[in-house]
């Protein structure tokens, strides 16, 4: 009997991020995360790194980490997921918004990549799926999705087959209690991490995902690269009872088993979330004004810029430099961080909500501006969508006081 085993890492920094931070954590966790793998041959981990993240090594100089990351991939040491590229919260951003966001997201890692970009499967943003966005995403082209466990609707946890959604798109689960301990330092050791994944009583093989940010190694847990991470990648060959493999590679070995329509929900919904009926309470939590509002804002943008794209063909050139400014403040602006720092689960930051408001508005008065002078209804309509959104703003900006 074997266990085979997967580490998925999510990287990821706001675009708002500044760069001081960034150059902490590439120090910190990329750098040392990309070393290890490096260093040991026959480690690998599955990766999801946002189009935004990738963007922002290039821009900050780190051109040599996103060449090891390629040179790694073109190895089999690396296998890319796609996702969306500024991070939003795909469930709540309408179909549109959702495909534009994983098609930017291609671009941009093919772009920096090439051809070892090829991703089979896709990450969502903090795993947040719903029956729209696991649509979406077969739609896409990709063959698999991954999640919480919590998502799971089957009576039993699948570890020996992989399920599938109604479309096609097969279903990965991750294990959630044992990516949280690994993630909150209740597992920091090979003896303790290979005793968890033999917590079923079988003799059949079977598979284990563990999904956290890659941030957890190294940055937020600052031995788990050394004491951990390390001694695992060196113990792996000498092992013939687990092995280590990417997604893809278990979606390749284990079979096809029943189909099932996971819930909504995201790696941070908890089972009480489930039973309130709030599938993302870090983003859009009923009770929490500053997301109700924050909602609000967003579409209010949407719109905005749905409405001027309509009129982009008869613009001038500098009017077209204008939308097409809008555009990407907007696509920037919707990344799910500013929805996370307001929803006091325990965090929050009122510097973060303010600095994702200031691209969004940024993005809806160039949207305004973009319209040529001999609409003035449609501009009138604006002024008049405009009003409401600062509204919701003034009441969110008022409740951070």
């Amino acid at each position: 009997m074997v266990v085979y085993f997967a580490f998925l890492f999510h990287i990821y920094q706001p675009p708002v991020q500044i760069p001081l931070v960034i150059k902490q954590i590439v120090n910190e966790s990329y750098k040392p995360i990309i070393n290890a793998l490096r260093d040991n041959s026959e480690a690998k981990i599955t990766l999801n790194i946002n189009g935004t993240l990738t963007e922002q090594l290039h821009d900050f100089g780190y051109d040599d980490l996103l060449e090891v990351i390629k040179n790694l991939s073109s190895k089999g040491q690396i296998e890319f997921t796609g996702s969306g590229k500024f991070h939003p919260l795909l469930p709540l951003i309408p179909e549109p918004e959702i495909e534009r966001q994983i098609k930017l997201n291609n671009e941009t890692n093919k772009h920096f990549f090439g051809n070892a970009y090829n991703p089979q499967g896709f990450f969502p943003p903090e795993m947040a799926v719903s029956e729209e966005v696991l649509k979406i995403v077969k739609k896409a082209g990709f063959n698999w999705i991954i999640m919480s466990g919590i998502a799971n609707t089957l009576p039993e946890f699948p570890t020996d087959y992989i399920s599938v959604h109604p479309s096609g798109l097969r279903l990965l689960f991750r294990d959630d209690y044992i990516s949280i301990d690994c993630a909150f330092d209740k597992i920091n050791n090979v003896d303790a991490f290979i005793k968890r994944l033999y917590y079923k009583n079988t003799s059949k093989d079977y598979y284990v995902i563990l999904a956290m940010d890659g941030e957890t190694f190294g940055h937020h847990v600052k031995h788990a690269i050394n004491n951990f991470l390390i001694p695992l990648f060196q113990a792996i060959p000498h092992r013939n009872d687990i092995k280590i493999c990417t997604v893809s590679e278990i979606v390749d070995r284990f079979p096809k088993g029943f189909t099932q329509v996971p819930r909504d929900s995201s790696w941070s919904t908890m089972p009480y979330d489930i039973a309130a009926d709030v599938p993302f309470p870090l983003w859009f939590d009923p009770q929490n004004e500053i997301h109700i509002e924050q909602h609000k804002f967003f579409m209010y943008a949407l719109t905005l810029i749905h409405l001027s794209a309509k009129y982009r063909d008869g613009m001038d050139d500098e009017k077209k430099r204008i939308f097409d400014n809008a555009r990407n403040l907007l696509d920037r602006g919707i990344h799910s961080c500013q929805q996370w720092w307001a929803s006091r689960r325990p965090f929050y930051s009122p510097d973060m909500i303010l600095r994702g408001l200031n691209e969004v508005l940024m993005a809806s008065v160039n949207a305004k501006r973009s319209i040529p002078e001999n609409n003035p209804d449609i501009k009138e309509a604006m002024e008049l969508i405009m009003e409401d959104m600062l509204k919701a703003q003034n009441k969110i900006v008022l409740s951070l006081m």
